[in-house]
């Protein structure tokens, strides 16, 4: 028998989500219009970051261990945001598609797979759709969203894991449900994978706080038995990425001062201005362009903040609300010696990080999920008696949808407008260069490094590397250079094959004890004729020994093979739970 307004909820079901549709296409509309430009700002170098990716694997069939084009050479494998679409669902985007066309697909699956989970996330709080997609809006649909996704910072696209981390997180709490943690260890798995540079560490923070504060109000310790086994699933299904990156930030830490401050009076205005395109700077800020501190929520999103602040209630809407405020006070930056900035970013992966206003963008998440602990349940009873009432509840989502919209759609006005040279030189032998050799028909103010990859043309002055990074590689083109692979003494050397993990050398007239130096940053993971290579000046160098006349560099990260071993394990152990937990519901 058809549950009373059974229809109607389906009908309110399907406006709600064609509402989050249309929004998310109309903001993304200047994007998806044209697909033969690229993206300025940052795009260039976030392209480097996949192309790497497609030309390991399609051109030498190799995995993306090692980017040699940037910077004179460092781990793709090992770099939080490099290779990020190689373990990822949009490889094969990368693989059959133009790198135009998947990048701004995987810019679409984004915004999909937040608007998705927060609405699947909010609907455990409500059963309004109208409600639930109106928060789903508010969290992913926001002008920072978009000017984040417009210059670039694919990054941030991670953060729409965070709702079905708390989604599965959610689920796990329910009695002999645990085994659903599982769920939230993959979501922060996947956000170690795919380059969630930000998004990672803030959710560990937000899922820890939540564990702990539902601990206190329940009076229980399922909550913190949820959490150490989304971790462990989370360790151990990252490990491959995750080791290779704590191996590259224990040589290269990338420390960041971080001293930028602002108020509630600036994030009123960040929150309110209506004009979104990048250049403008309707309030002080602190620091960077306006893509780091607007996020335009409108007027509607400010009010439904303020009823979180004010109603929200009960052993959930209470430590959202807790969470949201330290989230608060945690964007608003280095405002005193002991504010909450500034005492996490003095600890290890945090001192990595700057920009505290990120930390605005996860709290609307958190809001918007409080507002419906003090709404949701009135809404509930309401519908139960007049289930046309979530029809009505489109009207004031189409409202918000469309502003919102408006707003975000700007910057995607502005950010899709780069062209390539129509025929690009590529070099027969790499080698580094000092600066690029070509560049846009329009310039950027960044130099490009995604054109220099095409031109197989290393760049030593490079953008997107860690500042305080020093390379050890020569430049063909400065004073000092010898080649790209030589002798140290008597004795010649060449490259007779190469590719971006490997350099095979052939040796001539050299004696045993000479040293081979191969003009590559050095990183502990090179190897010489199976044997850990030498850091000779920060080169990658090795001894002759007895009559070798050739040499084999290679790059493999060496964290790889126990840490692929212990993904095995966490998967194995993964699918080992969830079976036991299907036979024990199975019907006998």
């Amino acid at each position: 028998m058809r549950a009373p307004g059974g229809k109607t909820r389906v009908i309110a079901l399907a406006g709600a989500a064609s509402l989050l549709l249309i929004t998310l296409l109309m903001i993304l509309g200047p994007m998806l219009s044209d697909f033969h430009t690229y993206g300025f700002h940052d795009w260039d170098v976030e392209a480097a970051y996949r192309y790497i990716t497609v030309v390991s694997l399609k051109q030498y069939h190799e995995g993306p261990w090692w980017h040699p084009w940037l910077c004179g050479g460092f781990p793709a494998f090992g770099d939080t945001e490099t290779a990020s679409n190689f373990l990822s669902p949009y490889l094969p985007l990368y693989l059959l598609t133009d790198l135009r066309v998947a990048m701004r697909l995987e810019v679409l699956g984004g915004g999909l797979t937040g608007l998705v989970g927060t609405f699947l996330l909010a609907r455990r709080f409500s059963r309004s759709a109208a409600l639930c997609a109106l928060v789903a809006a508010l969290y992913v649909l926001n002008g920072r969203w978009a000017l984040q996704a417009a210059a670039g910072h694919t990054w941030h696209l991670q953060y729409g894991l965070l709702p079905w981390a708390l989604l599965f997180y959610e689920r796990a709490l329910e009695p002999g449900r645990i085994q659903n943690a599982i769920g939230t260890g993959v979501a922060l798995a996947c956000m170690v994978l795919w380059g969630g540079i930000y998004p990672l560490p803030q959710s560990a923070v937000i899922l820890s706080c939540y564990a702990l504060l539902l601990c206190a109000f329940t009076r229980s310790a399922r909550p913190a038995l949820a959490l150490a086994v989304a971790g462990a699933v989370a360790i151990g299904l990252g490990a491959p990425k995750l080791f290779a990156i704590l191996d590259h930030m224990d040589r290269v830490p990338r420390l960041i001062e971080s001293r930028e401050v602002i108020g509630i009076a600036e994030l009123l205005v960040m929150f309110t201005a209506p004009d979104q395109h990048f250049g403008v700077r309707p309030v002080r800020t602190p620091a960077y362009n306006w893509h780091e501190w607007g996020i335009y929520i409108g007027p509607l999103g400010v009010a439904l903040l303020g009823v979180a602040v004010v109603f929200a209630r009960g052993q959930r809407g209470q430590p959202l609300k807790i969470i949201a405020l330290l989230l608060l006070l945690l964007g608003f930056g280095a405002f005193h010696e002991s504010a909450p900035w500034s005492i996490l970013h003095q600890l290890p992966v945090f001192a990595s990080q700057h920009v505290p206003s990120r930390w605005h963008y996860p709290m609307l998440l958190l809001w918007g999920l409080a507002f419906l602990t003090a709404v949701g349940p009135y809404v509930d009873r309401w519908l139960d008696r007049f289930p046309a009432l979530d029809l009505w509840l489109l009207l004031p989502l189409a409202l918000f949808c469309m502003d919102i919209g408006r707003v975000a759609r700007q910057p995607f006005e502005q950010a899709f407008w780069m062209e390539k040279p129509e025929h690009i030189q590529a070099l027969p032998l790499f080698e580094h260069h000092t600066n690029g050799s070509v560049n846009y028909l329009r310039r950027d103010w960044a130099p490009p490094m995604l054109l220099s990859m095409m031109a197989n043309t290393g760049v030593i002055a490079c953008y997107g590397v860690d500042p305080s990074f020093k390379p050890g590689a020569v430049a063909a083109d400065a004073p000092g250079y010898r080649g790209r692979v030589y002798v140290e003494g008597a004795g010649a050397a060449e490259i007779s094959d190469w590719s971006p993990n490997h350099a095979l050398v052939r040796v001539a007239g050299a004696q045993a004890g000479s040293l081979v130096v191969y003009n590559m940053n050095y990183d502990p993971s090179w190897s010489a004729n199976g044997v850990p290579a030498l850091d000779y000046r920060g080169l990658v160098a090795t001894r002759l020994t007895g009559d070798v006349a050739q040499v084999d560099f290679r790059y493999f990260p060496r964290t790889l093979p126990y840490s692929l071993l212990l993904f095995s394990c966490t998967l194995f152990g993964a699918a080992w739970g969830l079976g036991r937990t299907r036979e024990r519901v199975s019907p006998t």
